[in-house]
Formats: structure tokens, C-alpha cells, sequence
């Protein structure tokens, strides 16, 4: 009888072990392929996320307050948006520093809390031409600002605000244009009301006063240097990366993703304590059998072939389950909880690594029980008959 006959046949007629090892190596990999899953959809939205704030430096007002957010990072002010302020000889400066040539857009704006019929908004005073530079995802339903009296708003505000493309909207006791509505953004910019940088300033009476700036780098590499010159060249102001917010996102990813394989490899480790005791009591349980083989010219290579053929069988098929289990766990939670957003998809090299894994373990907690089977005494093995 063919070696592979003999090792299926032995795995259909113990169904009662070939389901503990099976369920011992599923539960193993369907952890790790959790973990793995759960990491590159958190990758892949960390990528997502530098490449829609296009690697933008903030500049703000150093100040030991902080209460107002913009584009998910802190700006200094109080909490009436009354934020200390630069000056337009501070843009000029970050222009014209070392290093300028590094820089795709230095982006002003000075925000100012308005009220627009009954509803209180935020009013972003802005250079439209560096802020669509820098904003290169910004898609406009109508047309770009070309007048002081144009403004464009985010979506959310016009909703809020039950403004449309061609409103008529008065601000402070000026007329101004709604020239267009931002397509969904995701960002904060969905609230916000632009208006032209000069008119803000005369408005509220601001002078040349700017509430930040937006600095927009050519590449991820150039961002910590740029963050380094402007330090130098604005020393009283506060400069930080929406990269390094990224980045601190990733470092804590990473360390979910220590913890996650920590508990893998205790699983892990269970598992072959499973599958070697599983095993060991299998070749008991075939003494007989075993001495037979031998009696009659099976060879010791032969005997490993037997139960290592066996032992790779179940862990591919433990292997499979346990990469369906794990992946679908991942991808049913955004189901579960709503709040939750991942991008999961199926991953080849994951799936391939699924199989190995199960393989590894099954056979590493293996090599004791064929060890024994092998060297088993076809003498001693036939008296229990």
C-alpha cells in the first residue's frame, strides 16, 4: 500500500485527534493572521492619511493655551478662537529661509469666529492660491474665489449654514459670494467658511496679524529638515508636522502590534503543546499498528514518512481554517462596530505564511512522536496483540 494511502486513511479513521489538531493549528494561525490583517489595514490607513495632509507643517503662535484644533493638530488661542498671532514679516521670513526651495507652499490664514444668521462658524482668512497649491485634494463644486467678496465653505458648513453655490451671505455687515461648496473633505475643512486674506484682515480689523501657517514640504524625507529652519528663522513660534502626528500614530500601531504577537506566540506555543501531546498519544494508540509495519519490511524512514505525511496533512488543512477564521474575524468588525473603519483586503503572502506557520509547528511538535514511532521495537509493538 502507497505510503500517502496509508497516512489518509489513518486520518479519516481518528476523526476524534484529527479534529483536536486540526482546531489546535487553526486556532494558532487564525490569531497571528488577526494580528497581521488588523496591521496592514492600519498601514494602509496611516498611508492614506500622510498622503491626504501631503506632509503640511504647521506654524502657530507659542502659547501655553491650547483649545483649538485645525487639520487634527492643537493650535494655540483661548476659547473663543481669539488666537495670538504671527505676522505677514513671519511668512515672508519662512519663504526666504535656508532651505526654501524645499517648500511646494507656505499657505497664511487667520481664523475668526463669525456669525451667520443664528449660527456661529469659523472663518478661515487665506491666500486661495498657496491654499489649493498645498491642498491639492480639494475638489469644488462651482468655481475658485477671483474677488475680495467671494468665499467658498466646506461641506458641513453649508449645510449648517443652509448656504448653496451663488448664495448671498453677509458677514460682519459685509456681502459676500458663496463661489463654491468643497466636495467632502473628511477633515475639519468641512466646517470651515474661506474667505480672501486681505478682506479678513480689514474686516476684523486684524492689520497684518496671521493665526498660522500652512507649509507644504515636496517629500515626507524633506519634513523634519523644514520643521528645523523654521524653528531657526521663527524662533518665537511653534512648529510641528502632521507627519509626526502620523508617526506617533505609527509607533503606537507598532506597539499594539508587539502586544498582538506576544499573546500569538503564547498561542502558539499552547498549540504545540496540543498538537505534540495529540501526536504522542496517536503513535500510542498505533503500537500495534506500527509493529505490523515493521514486521513485515517497513523500513524507520518509511514510518516517518508515514506520520510526517499525516502531520502535514492536517496542519495545511489547519492552516486554511485558521487563515478563513482570522481573516474573517478582521473584516466583520467594521460590521460590529460602526465606528470602526478598516480597509481589509486579501493578502497572498499572509495566506502563503497562514499555511507555513501551520506547517512549521505541526511538524516541529512532531518530531518527538515520529522519533518514537520510528524507533519503535516491532518485537515489543506486536506483544500487545
Amino acid at each position: 500500500m502507497h505510503v500517502r494511502t496509508i497516512a489518509i486513511k489513518n486520518i479519516l479513521r481518528r476523526k476524534s485527534k484529527t479534529a483536536m489538531i486540526v482546531a489546535a493549528l487553526a486556532v494558532c494561525v487564525a490569531s497571528l493572521v488577526a494580528i497581521v490583517t488588523i496591521m496592514l489595514a492600519l498601514q494602509k490607513s496611516i498611508e492614506s492619511k500622510l498622503e491626504t495632509f501631503g506632509f503640511t507643517v504647521i506654524v502657530q503662535p507659542a502659547s501655553a493655551n491650547l483649545s483649538l484644533s485645525y487639520g487634527g493638530m492643537a493650535i494655540s488661542g483661548v476659547d473663543t478662537y481669539e488666537v495670538q498671532s504671527l505676522s505677514e514679516q513671519d511668512m515672508s521670513r519662512i519663504k526666504h529661509m535656508p532651505g526654501a526651495s524645499r517648500l511646494v507652499a507656505v499657505s497664511p490664514a487667520l481664523l475668526q469666529v463669525v456669525t451667520v444668521g443664528k449660527e456661529q462658524a469659523l472663518l478661515v482668512g487665506t491666500d486661495f492660491a498657496q491654499e489649493f497649491r498645498a491642498k491639492k485634494w480639494w475638489m469644488l463644486d462651482g468655481r475658485r474665489p477671483s474677488a475680495p467678496g467671494d468665499i467658498i465653505i466646506g461641506t458641513e458648513a453649508a449645510k449648517t449654514l443652509r448656504l448653496k453655490k451663488g448664495s448671498a451671505v453677509e458677514i460682519a455687515g459685509t456681502r459676500f459670494t458663496v463661489t463654491g461648496i468643497l466636495h467632502d473633505t473628511g477633515s475639519q475643512d468641512d466646517s470651515f467658511i474661506f474667505a480672501d486674506l486681505r478682506q479678513a484682515q480689514t474686516l476684523f480689523n486684524r492689520g497684518h496679524a496671521l493665526s498660522l501657517i500652512e507649509v507644504s514640504t515636496r517629500s515626507s524625507q524633506d519634513t523634519n529638515q523644514v520643521v528645523a529652519d523654521i524653528e531657526r528663522a521663527v524662533p518665537h513660534a511653534s512648529v510641528s508636522s502632521i507627519k509626526q502626528a502620523v508617526q506617533y500614530k505609527e509607533r503606537t500601531a507598532g506597539s499594539l502590534a508587539n502586544f498582538g504577537l506576544a499573546v500569538t506566540a503564547i498561542v502558539i506555543l499552547t498549540s504545540g503543546c496540543i498538537v505534540f501531546t495529540t501526536m504522542m498519544s496517536a503513535v500510542s494508540d498505533r503500537k500495534r499498528e506500527i509493529g505490523i509495519f515493521r514486521a513485515i519490511g517497513y523500513r524507520q524512514a518509511t514510518i516517518v514518512k508515514i506520520v510526517l505525511l499525516e502531520t502535514a496533512i492536517l496542519s495545511l488543512l489547519g492552516g486554511f481554517l485558521g487563515y478563513v477564521i482570522g481573516f474573517s474575524s478582521v473584516y466583520g468588525l467594521p460590521v460590529i462596530y460602526k465606528q470602526l473603519t478598516l480597509s481589509v483586503n486579501l493578502n497572498g503572502l499572509v495566506f502563503a505564511g497562514a499555511l507555513v506557520l501551520a506547517v512549521f509547528v505541526g511538524i516541529i511538535s512532531s518530531i518527538i512522536p515520529v522519533y518514537r514511532a520510528a524507533r519503535m521495537d516491532p518485537a515489543e509493538a506486536l506483544k500487545s496483540i
